[in-house]
């Protein structure tokens, strides 16, 4: 009995080791599933952690860039103050980062990386925002241009897709783990339940708390792809994500309107799918990028096209496999690159033959002058008015091919104005039909009431008469030929597509052809200069490049529509006007003359005297100025004045625009005429007044006409009639008694020269010295004299000098003193003697034909 209970004893002790191995056994494994689980959990709230620093750290990057863009723009200092947070967020981001990640190599790795990018990129919104403290926005902006920025965004971007790539695949295998411990514990759970129901209940306790833990971490696990998928929505551009396994896994919509993929009918999409001509679109984009390739021969960043538009398509690399790959747009940008280079070809043309036209130009016009000067000398010559028209015809050949250079680089002087453009088109239809002959038929397409377009009439004429020669020279065999003038609405839409045209309405010339037409590559360098598909010496590649610039200078629009075997189509759009269309012919006959007076502003010597000369011949009272210092302040002592004729371009402190205005301040009647041969857009196009210009190089007749017109239409003087001078022509009792014996004192050779001419051309026998001495001299030998004219600043005895000896020995000669200071400087110098009359330096004809009158009224005795 004893050996049988030692027996069940031993058994039962047997028995309750082994119950008790079992239970500290399933105990011990519950314990250590437990404690292996809660770790796992641990670290998938680690993971999660991880996440939401790198996503909150990305964010406070994307807020310090909103802030730096935002100062940029407003330059408020409270702007800056997001990014001022934002980098405290983003310090103590990547710090905690750093401690989350200490215990996992490739996370530290991928923290230090993404810490690196971030520092850069804050020095970068640093750098962009002291550039623009220190520089200007103009040169922050175009620092930020250079595409440091958009690298290093980049590189985060993928920095941190990658990350959070690598965390959710890492997250994945953690919660694998933590199912494993979990189900391994639930089974320890029930050994235990056999021998103890506390080990039972704590067995339920951990399975129900590892539950819980799991489904919050789903549901986090849920938000935060919620949240990718968002983010991904937000842009813009295509942008999709492929697993190491090749499938797409996360896209926006973007992307399934260009693939043309429809998820609810195609669960899953492969990357050999989006590579297949099934996808046309992405098969194009995706096929430079060898996203099958290994990774030595996979590119990074490439463009492609598709659908007549351009991308630009790059692919990032995720750590665990896979790539994220976006598609960019760049269609615009480089139409506007293109349009970029277009313009600085064009200044660059202009520059090189900007100067040596004006410069040209003023020859031309000096020789132009000259030959009308000898023309009225020569009336009954028929010889030598032969040789004078051709050498005026050699001229206007001269000034054509300067037009020419000047067309296409912008740069030609144009005259705007109220045009009929249908009444010009119909006055030139005979010289079209003589133009291209009989073989090609001339149609005229004219709107009922087409609208007025303000432009230069005969730059259109022109401009109407190139694109008419080419559409001949495209029908060899015959054709027609159709010029349509209609109205035309260019609305903000088509503005967006067209970056040089400004919504609005527009008067439309178009020139159709039923030629051979042009195909795609020769209709997009139509309009460069000296382009051309002509044989050599059959055309210079000027005749198009003219038109482009012609319209473009005129703020208008020009297309060419062109397709082979259909014909050619060109298109100006010239802006419309609600001004008025002068009718100006009834000044323009030959032979008229004028009586007013003018004020000739030029800075070329030969010019000036070239146009002082025609305008005195026909009877105009003119005063020149070299400069428009010189002509404002022959404006402030007397602005009597019925015309202002300028050039444009002129050294001195004030433009020619801001003379005229102060002219038409000081006189409101005043015309204004300007002229130039080289304008180079001097006259801004917006807030200008509408000044008319008249081109360098001008004939006689066309300089008449022009300032017939100006005068026919300027407003009416404020000033009483009686009180503007008395018109020239007009014979005068002071006129029959002015001097005529006049002695010159002036020490400039050439100026001397040029006074004895002009007082020659009044009638005036005139000697000239260079010294007082020698003037006193001669009056001592007994020359007689009815005036002396001298200069203030004179070498020996000064010009105040021999004003107060002549007035002393001669009382009876009247005495003009030239000045560069006027009168009020004289007299502030103390000359104030009786008899004493003052000119003001640079003098003209005028100033001395009036001299010669004040001295004939000081003659008459009271």
């Amino acid at each position: 009995m004893r050996s049988v209970a030692g027996t069940a004893r031993s058994t039962g002790v047997i028995v309750g080791l082994t119950i008790a191995v079992l239970i500290g056994t399933a105990a011990l494994l519950a314990i250590t599933h437990s404690n292996s689980a809660s770790r796992q959990q641990r670290l998938v709230v680690g993971s999660y952690e991880i996440l939401s620093l790198m996503r909150q750290t990305v964010i406070a990057l994307q807020d310090s860039e909103i802030g730096q863009r935002a100062y940029l723009l407003s330059g408020q200092a409270s702007d800056l103050e997001p990014y001022e947070r934002a980098r405290l967020r983003i310090e103590t981001g990547v710090r905690q980062l750093e401690a989350a990640a200490a215990g996992d190599p490739d996370t530290t790795r991928q923290v230090r990386e993404f810490r690196a990018a971030a520092t850069e990129k804050l020095e970068q919104i640093n750098s962009t925002i002291s550039a623009y403290q220190l520089y200007g926005r103009d040169y922050a902006l175009a620092q930020e241009r250079t595409g440091s920025g958009k690298t290093t965004s980049d590189q985060i971007r993928q920095i941190s897709e990658s990350f959070i790539e690598g965390q959710r695949l890492l997250l994945a295998r953690r919660l694998a783990l933590l199912r494993s411990e979990q189900e391994q514990s639930d089974i320890a759970g029930l050994l235990l339940l056999a021998g103890a129901f506390l080990c039972l209940f704590i067995g339920m306790y951990i399975v129900i708390r590892g539950a819980r833990r799991l489904e919050n971490a789903q549901l986090a696990l849920a938000d935060r792809s919620h949240l990718l998928q968002s983010t991904l929505e937000s842009l813009q551009d295509p942008i999709f994500v492929i697993d190491a396994d090749g499938k797409v896994v996360a896209w926006n919509e973007a992307f399934l309107r260009l693939s043309g993929w429809d998820p609810a009918k195609h669960a899953t999409l492969t990357r050999e799918q989006l590579l297949s001509d099934r996808s046309p679109a992405m098969h194009a984009l995706l096929e430079p990028l060898k996203l099958n390739a290994e990774a030595p021969d996979r590119l990074v960043t490439t463009r492609a096209s598709h659908d007549g538009r351009d991308y630009e398509v790059s692919r990032g690399e995720m750590s665990g496999g896979g790539s994220v790959v976006r598609c960019v747009d760049i269609t615009e940008k480089l139409r506007d690159e293109m349009a970029l280079r277009q313009g600085q070809k064009m200044e660059a043309t202009g520059q090189l033959t900007g100067g040596m036209a004006h410069d040209f130009n003023n020859i031309l016009q000096v020789i132009q002058a000259n030959l009308d000067l000898v023309k009225s000398a020569v009336p009954n010559d028929q010889a030598a008015l032969a040789r004078l028209g051709a050498a005026g015809a050699a001229a206007d050949r001269g000034a054509r091919l300067t037009q020419q250079l000047l067309a296409f680089a912008r740069r030609q002087p144009l005259a705007p104005q109220p045009t009929n453009v249908a009444r010009l088109v119909r006055d030139l239809a005979d010289l079209l039909r003589h133009s291209l002959g009989e073989r090609i038929t001339i149609e005229l397409d004219i709107a009922a009431e087409p609208w007025n377009a303000k432009i230069d009439p005969g730059q259109l004429e022109n401009a109407i008469l190139n694109l008419a020669i080419n559409a001949r020279d495209a029908m060899p065999e015959g054709g027609t030929v159709t010029v349509e003038v209609s109205n035309a609405t260019l609305d903000r839409r088509y503005a967006a597509l067209h970056p040089d045209v400004t919504p609005g309405p527009y008067v439309l010339v178009a020139v159709n052809d039923t030629g051979t037409g042009m195909p795609p590559e020769v209709a997009a360098q139509a309009f460069d200069p000296f382009f051309t598909t002509k044989r050599d010496g059959k055309g210079t590649g000027l005749g198009l490049s003219m038109v482009y610039g012609f319209v473009r200078q005129s703020n208008g629009h020009i297309r060419i529509d062109s397709a082979i075997g259909q014909g050619t189509s060109v298109k100006l759009y010239l802006p419309r006007t609600l001004d008025p269309v002068l009718d100006l012919s009834s000044d323009m006959g030959e032979g008229q003359s004028g009586s007013e007076r003018v004020l000739v502003v030029e800075d070329n010597d030969e010019v000036r005297r070239a146009v002082v000369a025609l305008l005195s011949g026909w009877g105009y009272r003119v005063v020149a100025a070299e400069n428009p210092d010189v002509a404002a302040a022959i404006l402030e002592k007397d602005s009597a004045f019925d015309l202002l004729f300028t050039d444009v371009v002129m050294p001195g402190s004030i433009s020619a625009i801001e003379l005229a205005a102060l002219a038409q301040r000081l006189q409101p009647g005043i015309a204004v005429l300007l002229t130039s041969g080289y304008a180079r857009d001097l006259i801004p196009a917006n807030d200008r007044p509408d000044y008319p210009l008249i081109a360098k190089p001008y004939r006689g007749e066309e300089l008449m006409a022009r300032l017939r017109g100006v005068l026919a239409a300027r407003r009416p003087s404020s000033a009483p009639a009686e009180a503007r001078p008395a018109q020239a022509g007009t014979p005068s009792e002071e006129a029959t008694r002015r001097p005529r014996r006049v002695l010159v004192v002036e020490d400039e050779v050439v100026l001397r020269m040029s006074t004895t001419d002009m007082l020659e051309q009044l009638g005036c026998f005139v000697s000239g010295v260079g010294s007082g001495e020698q003037a006193l001299e001669l009056l001592t030998r007994g020359g007689a004299f009815d005036l002396l004219l001298t200069d203030l600043g004179l070498p020996g005895m000064s010009g105040e000098e021999l004003a107060s000896e002549v007035r002393r020995r001669f009382p009876s000669l009247p005495v003009v003193i030239a000045s560069g200071y006027g009168r009020s400087g004289a007299q502030a110098a103390g000359m104030q003697a009786e008899g004493l009359q003052f000119i003001s330096k640079p003098y003209s004809s005028v100033d001395l034909q009036q001299a010669l009158e004040h001295a004939a009224r000081m003659a008459v005795p009271s």
